[in-house]
């Protein structure tokens, strides 16, 4: 009796050791930060690392940013914010080899200028009035309900712009065009696909 009372304690007493021995795992943590925006005007993304970007415009003074790392949340993103007189600077520290596919999810106030050079992943922009205005590597632009200036170009993908009254210009080296229920006097060109206009006036 005493040998199994023995043995039952010298159980008991390794198992609680090991359940404090066990190391606790740390979550991954998501990068999700929101910026007053009350002066700022501007909204400047240096991706050297490139990846997708998705820029929504909503009427808070407020730029939210959320990034994920190959659809996940990652602890350690490579992503570096700044605000100063120029505006909100996003840059992507880690080198274009890393093979990380980061995606950033971003809202800012619907009337707003964009800044962007990437190297390279899809951009869609949505509802922002103001100077939008960058280059990626690869991958298609998405553009919708936009108005003031545009100056865009994607060096491989094809380029898209919806619903928007702009002027300026959408460009692509290896992929089409397509304007469509736009106004304004924009301009669609590709070096080797098509450019196709639907309802579109100028002026």
């Amino acid at each position: 009796m005493l040998h199994t009372l023995l043995a039952s304690a010298l159980l008991s007493a390794s198992a609680h050791l090991a359940s404090i021995a066990t190391p606790t795992v740390t979550p991954r943590v998501l990068l999700d930060t929101a910026v007053a925006a009350p002066v700022a005007k501007r909204l400047t993304l240096d991706l050297r690392a490139g990846g997708s970007v998705r820029i929504v415009g909503a009427q808070d003074k407020v730029v939210r940013i959320r990034v994920t790392e190959n659809g996940r949340a990652c602890g350690d993103c490579g992503v570096q914010l700044d605000q100063g007189s120029d505006g909100i600077q996003v840059h992507s520290t880690r080198p274009a080899t890393s093979g990380a596919q980061l995606r950033f999810e971003i809202e800012v106030p619907e009337h707003f200028d964009l800044d962007l050079n990437s190297a390279g992943g899809a951009v869609s922009i949505e509802g922002v009035d103001g100077t939008i205005k960058g280059v990626t590597e690869s991958g298609e632009l998405e553009l919708r309900r936009l108005s003031g200036t545009v100056d865009l170009e994607t060096r491989d993908g094809d380029v898209t712009l919806r619903e928007s009254y702009v002027n300026g210009r959408v460009h692509t080296v290896g992929g089409r065009v397509l304007l469509e229920d736009v106004s304004g006097t924009v301009a669609g060109s590709s070096a080797k696909g098509k450019v196709v206009e639907r309802r579109v006036q100028r002026g």
